[in-house]
């Protein structure tokens, strides 16, 4: 079936002013003529409200492209671009130059559309609150907890992009935690102080999604018998409960907290291979017809994006000229996947050479030949980096070489055999499995590597708090 039914079209936009800040006010207006207290009148209103949420996450300020191939990936230095010509723009950017127009405009942009998000999960939360007796069963909880993980999720990427180097300075001015809609704005607060905030939002979803479907029934990607069925479907579109499970130990981690974060990831394995089962061999390496070059099943949380295809085409397609494209020069490529790339099950699958072009194209966001549940989707959170936060904090030599190993056998590499390889191999993990899906830069700062690869000079690049830190959109430094 077409899961499009399960996630409908947005019918709410924040439209922001040209200079706003999260210390100005956010100005909710209807754009299908329904007004939030006609919305908000049903519980079906509510799921309507929700649905949209998750739809505005595909915005390409979001995790539609800025923070998934583009902004927080060029910085990453996946990509190395002509330093003239209409890719110019990109080229400063992955030098780490935020004084430019493009660079501010980016920073911009994310900034904003996060906020507006937010505000209206805060206006959903608002009304639901004022409006329990709407709820039958436990759709408040359900309904409700989804939007506090929401929450928490933009509020943490925020955290990540503007606020400071958190292993060196976690007390230092960070971002606006925004818990409600209200006219006036909240304060920059210290980076520890937003982590508390969505660490307590992320138990709040937590303790509302404890009777969440997915626990006793897994993902359920098919439809049901009702609409309201099909609503509490397709559990892995959606921060279900594992996902939050999930979101906690990534936020953890970053926060330095390592048994909380892998109490929370041991949860998740627990169900890892009854419900996220790793990908068939089947599945990806030989087929061309149907390749799930995202590896659908081992997905937590993934958004359904039908304009997915844009996103190949805009950036990666070989029909692009050389200087129009984003290119990951081969050597490179090569000095990623080491010697055992061609064993690799993310390497030839997802990475097609081209005829035209000297480099290997990325095709991971390409169409299928043939339509597929997976054709569309976004990966969000995948269960292979609980098994990586696992190796990395575990205190077990036992259980953290079992945790990577069955990651490495599953994508076709050798096992490590000692625990002074996990280092190096989570290193590497992170530079291959979440290839344009935006996790990668987060993974420097939060290691504050003081040196990573760049496909832009083929060498190292040197790395600082300057250029791990984005600077807050001129918007909200001016108005402060």
């Amino acid at each position: 079936m077409n899961i499009t039914k399960a996630i409908k079209i947005s019918i709410w936009a924040v439209f922001l002013s040209l200079h706003i800040g999260c210390s100005d006010w956010l100005d909710v207006q209807p754009v299908d003529r329904i007004p939030e207290e006609q919305l908000y009148t049903t519980e079906s209103g509510f799921m309507q409200g929700l649905n949209g949420i998750y739809v505005d996450l595909n915005h390409t300020d979001l995790y539609g492209d800025e923070l998934l191939v583009n902004m927080v990936e060029i910085l990453a230095q996946r990509y190395k671009f002509p330093s003239a010509g209409t890719l110019e723009k990109q080229f400063y950017l992955a030098e780490f130059n935020y004084t430019t127009d493009y660079a501010k405009e980016c920073l911009a942009r994310v900034w904003e559309k996060a906020y507006a998000l937010i505000a209206n999960i805060n206006v959903l939360l608002k009304n639901a609150d004022e409006k329990k007796e709407l709820f039958s069963g436990d759709n408040y909880n359900w309904i409700t907890g989804e939007a506090y993980a929401l929450r928490a999720l933009l509020h943490f990427d925020l955290l990540r992009l503007y606020g400071p180097v958190y292993k060196t300075n976690k007390e230092g001015r960070a971002i606006c935690y925004n818990t409600q809609f209200a006219l006036s704005g909240s304060s920059l607060l210290s980076a520890s102080k937003v982590m508390e905030y969505v660490m307590a939002d992320l138990k709040e979803a937590e303790k509302r999604l404890i009777h969440d479907p997915v626990i006793e029934n897994g993902p359920m990607l098919s439809e049901g018998a009702t609409d309201e069925e099909n609503f509490w479907r397709f559990r892995s579109l959606r921060l279900n409960y594992y996902a939050v499970k999930a979101l906690q130990a990534r936020a953890y981690l970053y926060a330095e907290m390592p048994e909380e974060a892998l109490d929370a990831a041991r949860t998740v394995v627990g169900v890892q291979e009854k419900y996220f089962p790793f990908l068939e061999y089947t599945q990806i390496v030989g087929n061309t017809k149907t390749p799930d070059r995202v590896f659908s099943s081992e997905l937590l949380f993934c958004m359904q994006n039908t304009k997915r295809n844009t996103i190949f085409t805009s950036y990666f397609s070989p029909d692009l000229k050389e200087d129009q494209m984003y290119v990951t020069p081969s050597n490179f490529l090569d000095k990623i996947f080491g010697t055992l790339a061609k064993n690799d099950r993310r390497y030839e699958p997802v990475w097609l050479s081209a005829a035209n072009h000297e480099s290997r194209c990325f095709h991971k966001y390409a169409d299928i030949e043939e339509s597929t549940f997976y054709a569309n989707l976004i990966p969000m959170i995948r269960v292979t980096e609980m098994y990586y936060i696992i190796a990395e904090t575990t205190k077990d030599d036992t259980e953290a070489l079992n945790s990577m190993n069955l990651v490495l056998e599953n994508r076709g590499l050798d096992k490590l055999t000692s625990r002074a390889q996990l280092p190096a191999a989570i290193l590497s993990e992170y530079q291959k499995e979440f290839w344009g899906e935006g996790q990668l830069f987060f993974y420097y700062k939060r290691m504050n590597a003081s040196a990573i690869p760049s496909a832009m000079i083929g060498a190292d690049v040197e790395m600082n708090d300057a250029k791990y830190v984005l600077p807050l959109p001129e918007s909200e430094t001016n108005f402060r």
